[in-house]
């Protein structure tokens, strides 16, 4: 079997379609290296990192590539990657082209299957953009019912793809994601001693990292650190993360509601990089994640892995993600959020116990298993299209 990809993602590894992307290169060849494997990127963009052992590597043109990086995306996702494995095809036997994120093509001569991780602009309709946008959004919403398979990052994501694009549930599998292998325990107390020489965060403090739109739901932690600070001893919360955009019913303004709660001198706002990740989430006392809806939810499950005692909205994918390894209160429950930091913060004993579940049930998780059950549904679909 060849399996041709969508390579879009490839110089991009720090965002969640390049992590996915890259995480299923490294194993794909491993877990069956008999098959074939053909990254196809858009000749417009770099190639940036060095392909894994038994990936190899094609760059592909299309004729906007001098004039428009929005039309050479959509004609390298509609006409040239399809075309490209139409003729791996004919060179090189049976055939899967994949495309890693919600970019199918209309037309494909060759068996396509899809990776839809979420559909947030059509589950939350503030998200779907301008005219452009949401003219991009109906034509791959109309491609993926050609798609001969979907997968997705979690059940509830499976709910919402056959509710919204009225798929067969039957044709959409549910492949969770793993956090990345840098994400693992390690030394609490270097760790901590580490990120208060960097970043002057002390223990105790409550640590956010994500994106900072309106359905992440920082505001409601805001409130809740806000409460809980009158009726606490010294703690800190620091959020990390930048807002992508200026629209104030997408991004609110997280200064001016600290401003207005109060906590100027107990908010930090810092700046992570991606390598600092792992050592933020060790050396933190709590990891809080209030977001209203998640294709899957990887910061928690990064945090569990190295330790960190976890916090997590009771909704969408989330709970699928940490199991019985964090406390879940309701998104915008401030009380309860309220009550299960003060819990926390208070009880030595039920941090070391989370931290010890957290580890098993990140454990559970791992590329080579995304990569096992992605190459089952390619395999079956290549072995169930007429050649």
């Amino acid at each position: 079997m060849q399996v041709v990809i969508n390579g879009s993602f490839w110089a991009e590894p720090n965002v969640g379609s390049g992590q996915y992307l890259h995480g299923l290169l490294r194993w794909l060849p491993q877990v069956a290296p008999q098959h074939r494997y053909v990254l196809v990127t858009p000749a417009a963009h770099p190639l940036g990192l060095p392909l894994p052992p038994g990936v190899l590597a094609l760059r592909a043109r299309t004729p906007a590539d001098r004039f428009s990086p929005n039309l050479t995306k959509l004609w390298f996702e509609q006409v040239t990657l399809p075309r490209v494995a139409q003729q791996l095809a004919k060179a090189n036997g049976p055939t899967v082209l994949f495309v890693p994120y919600f970019a199918p093509p209309l037309r494909s001569r060759v068996p396509v299957v899809t990776t839809v991780g979420d559909i947030i602009p059509l589950v939350l309709p503030a998200y779907r953009g301008r005219m452009h946008v949401r003219a991009y959004l109906r034509l791959v919403a109309r491609a993926v019912h050609q798609s001969a398979h979907i997968l997705t990052f979690s059940a509830r994501s499976r709910d919402d793809i056959v509710a919204h694009l009225r798929l067969p549930r039957e044709r959409v599998t549910p492949v969770l994601l793993a956090a990345g292998e840098q994400y693992s325990p390690g030394d609490h107390a270097a760790a901590r001693a580490e990120v208060a020489r960097r970043y002057a965060l002390h223990e105790p403090f409550i640590y956010y990292v994500g994106g900072l739109d309106a359905r992440k739901n920082v505001t409601t932690l805001l409130r809740a650190f806000a409460l809980l600070r009158s009726r606490s001893g010294p703690v800190t919360l620091a959020l990390a993360g930048r807002a992508l955009g200026g629209d104030p019913a997408l991004f609110p303004d997280l200064d001016a509601l600290i401003a207005d709660l109060e906590l100027g001198a107990t908010v930090r706002r810092i700046d992570v990089p991606l390598a600092d990740g792992p050592l933020l989430y060790r050396a933190c006392t709590i990891f809080a994640f209030p977001s209203r809806y998640e294709g899957f939810g990887l910061p928690p499950l990064e945090a569990m892995a190295c330790g960190a005692p976890v916090v997590v909205s009771d909704a969408s994918s989330l709970p699928e993600v940490v199991g019985p390894a964090a406390l879940r209160v309701a998104p915008d429950d401030v009380v309860g959020w309220t009550a299960a930091l003060a819990r926390l913060l208070g009880d030595a004993d039920l941090r070391a116990k989370l931290r010890a579940q957290g580890f098993a049930q990140a454990a559970r998780f791992s590329y080579r298993k995304v990569a096992e059950a992605t190459l089952a549904v390619l395999e079956a679909t290549v072995a169930d299209f007429r050649w």
